[in-house]
C-alpha cells in the first residue's frame, strides 16, 4: 500500500487540534485585561497566579504551541510584508536542504609562446649564410619551424561536480561545492599531420612498380618504413648503409625508405651560448603535448538577500575556495641524425644541412610523394655526427602543480519557482594565495646535429667532431645530456567565476522514473561556467631552452606567469529536501 506524503503533513496538525484544548485548560481562567503599558508579573500569592508560577512571571508575550517559530517584518517599496513559519508538520521545516550531482566537461586554457627560445636564428638562416636561398622559393615554405604551444588543441577534460547547502527561514544560509576534472591530455603530433594526406605507403610502392599504371596495393607484410628505419637501417650498433647497398624487399633500398620516412617537421631553436643561437631540426617525430588535472571546493555563508521580489532572490556570500592546479607540458622528438639534400644546395649549404624542396605539394620527380628530400632528385643521405647510434631521441617535461587558497567573496542569485523551472547562479571573486612547485627533467635536448665543420672531417673515419652534444644514444638509460631542475615560489592570484544554472522538473513525467524513490522531487540541471585565474605558471613558457652540454649549459626553469582560463559545461540532477 502506498502512503501520500501529504497525508503525513497533516498528522501533526490533527494532533495539535486534539491537544489544543488540554493545553489551553492548563492556565485556569483567564486573567483580566489591561490598560496599555501596564502589563506586568502575576501579583504575588494571587489567586489568578496559575500553581507553580513563581511571583514575577510574565503573561504576555504569552509561550503558545500556536505562535509561529519563525517571523518577519521587512518593508518593500513602501509597502510592509511578512514571512512566518510555524515549524509544524512535514512540509514546514526551519532549514531547506538542497544538493546536486553534476558530470562535467571542463576544457581549459592553451599553451602560448614558441616551443624554443626566442631571437634565435630559424633554421633556414643558419643554412643560408649568404642569405641568397638554399633552394628558390624556400624560404616562403615551412623549413625545420619553430612550433607554438597554439598547435596543441585546448584539453577537454571530465569530471564531476558535489555542490548543496540549506536555506534558513530568515533568508541566510550555506553554500558548498566539490569539483573535480579528471588527468587528461591533448596532443599535436607533428608526423601525423604532414601525412594526413599522402597515399598509403603499401599504394605508393604498388604505384612505383607499376609505374603508375596499376595502384593495387602491395602486401607489406605488417611492416613499415618507420619500423624498418627504427629496427633495422638506424637501430643501436647498426652500421649506417651510406652506399645505399642494402634493399629490403619491397620496400626498395635503403635511400628509398628514408626518402618516404624523413619528414620536414619542425624545430626547436635553442640558446647554445653563440651569438645567434642554433635551430635544432626533427625530420622522424616531434610531438607536443599538455596534460592537466584540477580539483577544488569552495565553502560560503549567504547572507539575507539584498533583493527579493518577482520571484528573483540575491544574497551577498563570504567563504573559503582551495583549488588545485597540475599542468605539464611535454615534448618528445626523434631526429635522424643524418643529413641529406645537401647536393641539390648551393654554394654556401653547410655539409651538415638537411635540405628538403619547397612545401608546395607538387610532386616534382613524380613518385607519387610530394615535397620529399628525394623530390629534386639525386639526394644522399650521410652520417654526419659521429654518435651510435644516428638516431637521436629527445624529451622534455615540464610540470606545474598550483595549489591556491585563500578568501571569495560575491553574489548567489535564485529566478523562478522551487517547483517549476528555476535559474539560480553566482559571481565570485577572491584572493587567492597561490604556491607553485615547478619541475623540469628530460634528455638530449641541444643541437645534435652541432659538429665541428671548420677543421673538417676525420682523416680515418670521414666524420666530424661534435660541437654541443655528448653521446645521444639513450638504449642504456639516460646520457649525459640529460638534465632536471625544481624550483617553489608563493604569490598572490586573483580569482574570477561566473556560473549559470537551469533547473527543470521533467523527471515527474517521465514513466519509471516518476516512481523512483530518488528521483522524488528531482529536477535536471544543466549549467555552464567560466573560472579565470590570473598569475599561474606556464609550463611552456616556463622553460628556459637553452642547451650545450660540452660547455655545461642545460634547460632550466624561468618563471613565467599567464592567465589560467577553464570553460566548463555541466549536467546533473537536483534535490531540494
Amino acid at each position: 500500500m502506498r502512503i501520500r506524503h501529504s497525508l503525513t503533513a497533516l498528522v501533526p496538525v490533527l494532533v495539535m487540534l486534539v491537544t489544543g484544548p488540554k493545553a489551553q485548560a492548563q492556565y485556569g481562567s483567564p486573567y483580566p485585561s489591561a490598560a496599555p503599558g501596564s502589563y506586568g508579573s502575576y501579583p504575588a500569592n494571587s489567586p489568578m497566579s496559575p500553581q507553580g508560577v513563581p511571583a514575577g512571571f510574565m503573561p504576555h508575550p504569552g509561550v503558545s504551541p500556536y505562535d509561529n517559530l519563525f517571523e518577519q517584518h521587512y518593508n518593500s517599496d513602501g509597502l510592509w510584508f511578512k514571512n512566518a513559519t510555524n515549524g509544524f508538520g512535514g512540509t514546514l521545516r526551519p532549514r531547506d536542504f538542497f544538493l546536486n550531482v553534476d558530470y562535467t566537461m571542463a576544457r581549459t586554457r592553451q599553451l602560448g609562446g614558441i616551443v624554443g627560445a626566442p631571437g634565435v636564428q630559424s633554421y633556414l638562416q643558419q643554412n643560408d649564410t649568404e642569405n641568397d636561398e638554399i633552394i628558390t622559393g624556400l624560404s616562403f615554405y615551412n623549413y625545420f619551424n619553430a612550433a607554438n604551444g597554439s598547435l596543441i588543441n585546448s584539453a577537454m577534460t571530465n569530471g564531476m561536480k558535489v555542490s548543496g547547502g540549506f536555506w534558513n527561514t530568515d533568508g541566510t544560509g550555506l553554500l558548498a561545492d566539490f569539483t573535480w576534472n579528471a588527468d587528461n591530455f591533448s596532443r599535436y603530433d607533428a608526423r601525423q599531420s604532414a601525412l594526413r594526406d599522402r597515399l598509403p605507403t603499401e599504394t605508393i610502392i604498388g604505384l612505383q612498380m607499376s609505374g603508375g599504371t596499376v595502384a593495387t596495393p602491395v602486401n607489406l607484410n605488417g611492416r613499415t618504413d618507420l619500423d624498418l628505419v627504427e629496427n633495422e637501417i638506424l637501430a643501436p650498433g647498426s652500421i649506417f648503409d651510406s652506399g645505399d647497398l642494402s634493399t629490403f624487399g619491397n620496400f626498395g633500398s635503403t635511400f628509398d625508405i628514408l626518402d618516404r620516412t624523413l619528414l620536414n617537421l619542425h624545430g626547436i631553436p635553442i640558446d647554445n651560448g653563440s651569438l645567434l643561437g642554433v635551430t635544432v631540426p626533427y625530420d622522424i617525430q616531434f610531438v607536443l603535448e599538455q596534460r592537466i588535472s584540477n580539483l577544488g571546493g569552495s565553502v560560503a555563508g549567504a547572507m539575507n538577500p539584498i533583493v527579493d521580489r518577482d520571484g528573483l532572490r540575491i544574497h551577498p556570500t563570504v567563504g573559503g575556495r582551495y583549488y588545485r592546479i597540475d599542468e605539464e607540458f611535454s615534448f618528445y622528438g626523434v631526429d635522424s641524425g643524418l643529413a641529406y639534400g645537401v647536393d641539390n644546395g648551393d654554394n654556401d649549404t653547410p655539409e651538415n644541412a638537411k635540405v628538403f624542396p619547397p612545401g608546395d605539394g607538387i610532386d616534382d620527380n613524380d613518385d607519387f610523394i610530394a615535397d620529399n628530400p628525394n623530390d629534386p632528385g639525386d639526394t644522399t643521405f650521410e652520417q654526419i655526427n659521429p654518435s651510435d647510434p644516428s638516431l637521436v631521441r629527445a624529451h622534455l617535461n615540464s610540470q606545474v602543480i598550483s595549489d591556491l587558497g585563500g578568501p571569495e567573496a560575491g553574489l548567489f542569485y535564485i529566478l523562478g519557482d522551487a517547483k517549476g523551472i528555476s535559474i539560480t547562479g553566482s559571481t565570485k571573486v577572491a584572493a587567492l594565495l597561490n604556491f607553485e612547485r615547478m619541475s623540469l627533467g628530460g634528455d638530449n635536448i641541444g643541437d645534435h646535429m652541432g659538429v665541428d665543420l671548420i677543421t673538417g672531417p676525420d682523416a680515418t673515419t670521414g666524420l666530424y667532431t661534435p660541437t654541443d652534444m655528448f653521446d645521444t644514444d639513450t638504449t642504456n638509460g639516460p646520457t649525459q645530456n640529460a638534465f632536471t631542475d625544481y624550483k617553489s615560489s608563493t604569490h598572490v592570484s586573483p580569482l574570477f567565476e561566473q556560473s549559470l544554472n537551469a533547473e527543470f522538473p521533467i523527471f515527474r513525467r517521465i514513466p519509471v522514473l516518476k516512481d523512483m524513490r530518488q528521483m522524488e522531487g528531482a529536477k535536471l540541471r544543466l549549467g555552464w561556467s567560466y573560472l579565470f585565474i590570473a598569475e599561474v605558471a606556464d609550463p611552456l613558457q616556463s622553460v628556459r631552452w637553452q642547451s650545450n652540454p660540452r660547455a655545461g649549459l642545460f634547460p632550466t626553469i624561468q618563471r613565467s606567469r599567464d592567465d589560467f582560463s577553464q570553460t566548463t559545461f555541466n549536467i546533473g540532477i537536483n534535490w531540494n529536501y
